[in-house]
């Protein structure tokens, strides 16, 4: 695939095979540097999180037989999984365009050659890494969490973590709108409608995982359709067609990028654009445009917990 100015080759491809992936994909698993020294870096949409956290404590750290990745991961400066709402890859049009979950990941960080004359196999050989186990770990991750995405009856999809997104999220927009006539409400009451949807498909996961000892879900195939449906189409439910203002290619309305910097990563790119804004001109209709925002965020969180709850089937 194609990497070149704006990530031309996947985001034309996205845009061309947009029916098949939204109705077919369940993830996109994007490997953009797979190693750059040590340590680890991962990045995901955060149903994700928890299946990164498993498939890693598998896989043995290549730089100490004695431990495994999670351990070398939990050490490193990079412990927390950061999010892809930057313009850093190939998964921007899949997570941003048309709401797919996404994972990119790799061993190292801060990859001091990239993209310079002396990126190439003999830098990699010499210094980054020697024996080439780091490469072996991370494929043997990937692989890991390509198997258990592909395999599994259930899909192994966490929305807790997004739950605690979406509250983190609305923490931060609170503290930039003290004092200025914008009400948070709308959000705060869609985060509470998902946080039920996801204790509801909890619920429904821990029924499932017990039945399977004596298995009579297996004559009931369509419940267990319905539940992976909703699973995987809850990312999609938080795009809008309309897309951000001012930004319309970018649909997610909870990752984006910011407006002034492709590559910073923000939750809730609407409001932040707004709030931006709001706070240059600071006329009582740019804050009705926060507010605005607001109401769009709240629909599409609203919208996905509908779709998890199975409000929608």
């Amino acid at each position: 695939m194609l990497k070149s100015t704006d990530w031309i080759g996947s985001t034309e491809w996205v845009e061309e095979n947009r029916a098949m992936l939204t109705s077919r994909t369940v993830a996109y698993l994007n490997v953009d540097v797979g190693v750059s020294g040590s340590g680890v870096d991962a990045s995901a949409t955060p149903q994700l999180d928890e299946l990164l956290k498993q498939a890693s404590k598998k896989v043995q750290n290549p730089d100490n037989g004695t431990e495994s990745l999670y351990d070398l991961w939990m050490a490193s400066d990079s412990s927390l999984i950061g999010r892809l709402g930057g313009g850093g890859s190939d998964y921007s049009a899949f997570v941003q365009h048309i709401g797919i979950p996404s994972v990119d990941m790799a061993i190292g960080s801060g990859y001091a050659v990239y993209h310079s004359l002396y990126d190439d196999f003999t830098w990699m050989e010499k210094y980054g890494d020697p024996m080439f186990r780091r490469h072996v770990a991370v494929a043997s991750i990937w692989g890991l969490v390509a198997l258990r995405l592909s395999d599994e009856e259930i899909l192994p999809f966490n929305y807790s973590s997004y739950a605690t997104e979406l509250e983190n999220g609305a923490v931060d927009i609170n503290k930039r709108v003290l004092g200025m006539p914008v009400s948070l409400s709308p959000l705060h009451r869609s985060i509470k409608q998902f946080n039920r949807a996801v204790l509801k498909v909890d619920s429904e996961l821990q029924a499932l995982q017990t039945w399977k000892f004596w298995s009579p879900w297996r004559n009931n195939p369509l419940r267990v359709r319905d539940l992976n449906d909703r699973l995987m189409m809850t990312e999609r439910a938080f795009t809008e067609w309309e897309g951000l203002s001012g930004r319309p290619w970018y649909k997610h309305m909870i990752y984006g990028p910011s407006l002034y910097n492709d590559y910073g990563a923000e939750v809730y790119p609407g409001a932040d654009d707004a709030i931006q804004t709001a706070k240059k001109t600071n006329t009582s209709e740019s804050w009705q445009s926060v507010q605005h925002e607001i109401h769009r965020i709240a629909r599409v969180i609203s919208q996905a917990a509908l779709v998890l709850s199975g409000g929608l089937t």
